[in-house]
Parts: C-alpha cells; sequence; structure tokens
C-alpha cells in the first residue's frame, strides 16, 4: 500500500513543480480537504472541496509566478507509514528560486488517501521563513 501512497504524493508534488493549478486539484477526491495548521497571510486555514481548493491556491500560485518565485524540486523525502493504511507522514525540504537567490524550507505533509485520491492533506509549512521569503521578493 505504501508505493501508492508514495505515488500519489509524488504526482501532487509534481504539479507543484510545475505550478499546474488544474493537475495539483485532480490528485484530490471531489470533497477532499486541504489544511494549514500553520496559517499563511492570504490562504485559509482549511478549503474543503476541488473548488475551494484551488480558490485558495491560485492566488499564491500566481503571485509566486509574478515574483519569479518557483519550487525547482524536492529532496530528503522521509515516508513514515502507519496502521491506517491510508495515512501516509511526509518529511521534505523543498528548494527553489526566488528573486533574492535560492531557497530551501523543510515541509511536512500528512495525508489520507483513498482510492488513489488525495481526502486529507494537512500542510504543515515554516511560515516564518515563507513569510521571509514573500518579503524579501519584489511585489511580494
Amino acid at each position: 500500500m505504501e508505493n501508492n501512497l508514495r505515488e500519489v504524493w509524488e504526482h501532487l508534488v509534481d504539479h507543484q513543480l510545475e505550478r499546474d493549478i488544474e493537475g495539483w486539484v485532480s490528485c484530490f477526491a471531489p470533497d477532499g480537504v486541504v489544511e494549514w495548521p500553520f496559517r499563511v497571510k492570504g490562504v485559509p486555514a482549511r478549503a474543503e472541496g476541488r473548488d475551494a481548493i484551488r480558490a485558495a491556491l491560485a492566488p499564491a500560485w500566481d503571485r509566486a509566478r509574478k515574483t519569479n518565485r518557483r519550487i525547482t524540486g524536492h529532496d530528503h523525502v522521509v515516508f513514515h507509514e502507519t496502521k491506517d493504511p491510508e495515512v501516509v507522514i511526509v518529511e521534505f525540504d523543498v528548494f527553489g528560486e526566488a528573486a533574492n537567490g535560492p531557497f530551501r524550507q523543510a515541509m511536512l505533509n500528512v495525508l489520507r488517501i483513498r482510492d488513489g485520491r488525495v481526502v486529507l492533506l494537512r500542510d504543515f509549512i515554516d511560515t516564518g521563513a515563507l513569510s521571509e521569503l514573500i518579503q524579501a521578493s519584489p511585489a511580494g
């Protein structure tokens, strides 16, 4: 089961690299949920359903595109299996380029995946590091 969970997560982050919001949203079940337990400015704490997920992320992804912030990869990926066959915890670093130079940020995702679709993504992001990145970028 872990391989299937890994494949779904990898598909999800591939769309993130391309800033392909439609592809990213398609990885979710129609009633899928994304939660950001540590609030990100301008993004709601929770988005439920594909339309809400798209609406929550599209402006942030557009701002990143306009300010030349882009994710170029993920590494140090560690998958933690749980006793629940639908749940996986993924630790990883995301790295990329911004107007002020390269960046790297530690991330943690808790995912519930059912029938090949994400039904819940809890995205733990270092909001302090993200704020610094946004403030350092022109028109952030």
